[in-house]
């Protein structure tokens, strides 16, 4: 009948898995699709993303029409197995894009492709079919702690989530400014983002312009520039002064390197493709593509001396000849500098000044003692992508590190982790709730950022997640649950039963509704299993033992409650089943010495006397200590997610039913409040007795069999004030 919490929790699960997914650009809304179309089983999904629209991160929410993806769209495809999923996409809206004729080698815009990822998650999330479901939460994740269940995500709307397992799909980072122009903090306001699309905004058509870093992110701004009719100087500097490459139509190569015959060294391995680049005879853009299906196997392959070695002498030129842009936005470059608007400088930012006019920016050129002096209007990083996690400045990353949760690859690219993405901690061992793809893997992979690692990443993560046994521990719950009244002594009862047995339970049932909780029952068709109690009541003859006599129902009670003939005393962490019911005890010492509260399926918390609608218990009797009640509510009770529901044991102004979250923030006897506080408030209160506390304890300690009058007190009875029963909670204050 009883099982100890921890194995329970262990073994079966009464609410379906919750994954929780940070970020919901590419990466993140991938892992949604996959978990959504391959869960075999029931399974709840929290996208959590800061912007409105999930499916187009910083890449694909360009609104400028002119930014081009850097890829043909015939390789573009979401999915690794279906290549020609994205062309198809396009073709089958080829009237209505009005992006010209649909082909495989065009580089289609890149709002076109953000429109593309939600129209799968759109069209995923409508299956009607799939047993996961998806919710979207309009936030940003700041921090996250781990719980017993998995973890819990701190939103900066002030939220959390709870989950089973956290996949992270951070994307990626903004680059920071060299130290020259960090340092300037007079220009701040002369110093934009390039990731920020208003970047170029209230700046004078004519005004001189400054692009750090000439990569990818600095084409984009380029482009946004000539779009909006930009007529000024446009400069770029970054330390080598090297420029995307543009891709080209060329024959294919055939493979010419393996990782059996690869070289371990970055001088050997670099003289072995320029050999092939003059051997081939052909362009070669063909020669470096045959790298591209064994590139992360051939960074893996290289010793780690190798690894910073290439990063010191070979990245720069990588980047720009593996990562090409669109043809025609390479033409449109190409325009801009033979008319002079457009100039490239290799060399290093030395100085930065504020003048009348806008910032003086004082360059060397590389190689020389040359220094050159731009006098521009704004300055706009385009530096591209951090992944040094060690240095980001950001509340979740931070929140990371701060707890030893992730630990930053030796390259300080990314972070580490074990094959199927879940993440090592800092104690070098594997999490069993975090996983990562994308930026996070650069470190270990390398190429690790464009769509076609991406999506296999995302596959491959669903995938895993999705063979997990906790996904399939899950029972679909089929729960009866009914909340009874009494309106003399304000006391919610609460049947309890299991649809598929008709068993069922009653909690803090009333002498004087024996007749209403019997009716019930018949009329519901369910036995009475058990009848159990949170606490010994003072305020109203519990029903247990008439019902026990009527229904031959077990009486349960709290461990330490001073009750004789109960059949069972239930410990704190114990576990009633009852078919498709799982109930929790939960000790909640405060108002009484021995009060219980119960955990329904994970869902409901039947709080007793501990904790009401706005309001809790009193705390000078049978035991109850003011400070014990504090801590139990904001130490235990507090500790259940927020949607959890609150069914208190009494309301005085009809409500019925509250959430943790809702009590959190607005009960005062708690919210705000710290211990101190809350114990003065309750010895203030000073309350006189319940009326029925005389009769009510003796019978209660009995389970609510009546005594013989000759066990009563008639004088002190008589003397006590008939009392409103909002007096006895202590709602008057």
């Amino acid at each position: 009948m009883f099982t100890p919490f921890s194995a329970a929790v262990a073994s079966k699960r009464l609410t379906p898995p919750m994954i929780a997914i940070i970020g919901g650009g590419f990466s993140g809304s991938m892992v949604a699709i996959h978990l959504l179309q391959k869960s075999k089983n029931s399974l709840r999904i929290k996208l959590i993303e800061r912007a409105p629209e999930a499916g187009r991160g910083v890449a694909y929410g360009t609104p400028v029409q002119s930014h081009l993806l850097n890829v043909p769209a015939a390789k573009m495809s979401a999915f690794p197995d279906h290549s020609e999923h994205f062309l198809q996409w396009l073709q089958s809206r080829e009237q209505s894009l009005n992006i010209g004729t649909i082909h495989a080698g065009m580089f289609a815009p890149r709002r076109v492709y953000g429109d593309y990822l939600q129209s799968i998650l759109q069209e995923t999330v409508a299956d009607v079919d799939s047993p996961a479901r998806l919710e979207r939460v309009t936030a940003e994740a700041v921090s996250i702690e781990e719980s017993y269940q998995g973890a819990i995500v701190h939103l900066n709307t002030g939220e959390s989530v709870h989950a089973d397992k956290v996949v992270l799909a951070l994307g990626n980072f903004p680059s920071s400014l060299p130290i020259p122009v960090k340092r300037s903090s007079s220009i701040d306001q002369c110093v934009k983002e390039a990731w920020s699309w208003q970047a170029t905004d209230n700046l004078d058509s004519n005004d001189p312009v400054l692009l750090v870093g000439t990569g990818l992110t600095m084409v984009d701004t380029v482009v946004t520039l000539r779009q909006q009719g930009h007529r000024g100087q446009i400069y770029a500097v970054s330390r080598h002064g090297l420029l995307p490459q543009s891709h080209k139509a060329t024959e294919a190569h055939s493979e010419f390197l393996t990782i059996e015959q690869a070289p371990q060294t970055i001088r050997a391995l670099l003289r072995r493709v320029r050999q092939e680049i003059q051997t081939s005879g052909k362009d070669w853009r063909a020669v470096i593509d045959t790298l591209r299906p064994i590139t992360q196997e051939l960074w893996q392959n290289l010793p780690l001396k190798e690894q910073k070695r290439f990063l010191r002498h070979v990245k720069s030129y990588w980047e720009v000849y593996r990562h090409r842009i669109a043809p025609e936005i390479a033409a449109a470059l190409d325009e801009l500098l033979q008319s002079g608007q457009l100039r490239y400088y290799a060399g290093r930012i030395q100085v930065c000044q504020e003048t009348g006019n806008g910032i003086a920016v004082t360059l060397r050129q590389r190689g020389t003692v040359i220094q050159t002096t731009l006098n521009v209007c704004r300055i706009i990083n385009c530096t591209g992508s951090n992944a040094n996690y060690r240095k980001l400045q950001h509340p979740l990353v931070a929140s990371l590190q701060e707890q030893r949760l992730i630990r930053s690859s030796a390259l300080t690219m990314g972070i580490d982790t074990a094959e199927n993405g879940a993440v090592i901690n800092a104690d070098g061992h594997q999490s069993h709730w975090l996983f990562t793809l994308g930026t996070a893997l650069k470190g270990k992979l390398w190429e690790t950022n464009a769509v076609p690692e991406l999506r296999g990443q995302a596959q491959a993560v669903a995938e895993e997640l999705c063979k997990l046994p906790f996904i399939k521990a899950y029972v679909e719950p089929k729960l009866i649950f009914r909340q009874l009244f009494d309106l003399e002594s304000c006391t919610y009862t609460y049947l309890i039963a299991d649809a598929r047995s008709r068993q069922a339970i009653l909690v803090d049932p009333v002498l004087e509704q024996l007749d209403r909780d019997l009716q019930m029952l018949r009329e519901l068709g369910l036995a009475l299993k058990y009848c159990i109690e949170t606490h010994v009541h003072a305020d109203h003859i519990t029903g247990a033992g008439r019902l026990r006599s009527r229904t031959g129902c077990q009486i349960i009670v709290p461990e330490g409650a001073p009750v004789e003939g109960a059949d069972y005393k239930i410990a704190h962490a114990e576990i009633l089943r009852l078919g498709a019911v799982e109930m929790i005890a939960i000790a909640t010492p405060g108002h009484t010495d021995s009060h219980m509260a119960y955990l329904v399926n994970e869902t409901q918390l039947l709080t007793g006397d501990a904790l009401f609608i706005r309001g809790c218990g009193r705390t000078d009797f049978q035991g109850g200590a003011a400070e014990s009640l504090y801590d139990t509510v904001t130490e235990k009770l507090f500790s259940f997610p927020d949607e959890t529901l609150v069914y208190p044991g009494h309301d005085y102004q009809g409500r019925t039913v509250s959430t943790i979250g809702e009590e959190k923030r607005w009960n005062l006897r708690f919210a705000q409040r710290e211990r101190s506080e809350f114990v003065e408030l309750m010895t203030a209160l000073k309350l006189p007795y319940p009326k029925k506390m005389r009769q009510a304890v003796p019978a209660n300690e009995a389970c609510g069999m009546v005594p013989p009058e000759s066990h009563f007190q008639p004088e002190l009875a008589n003397a006590l004030l008939v009392l409103d029963p909002k007096v006895f909670a202590g709602m008057y204050i």
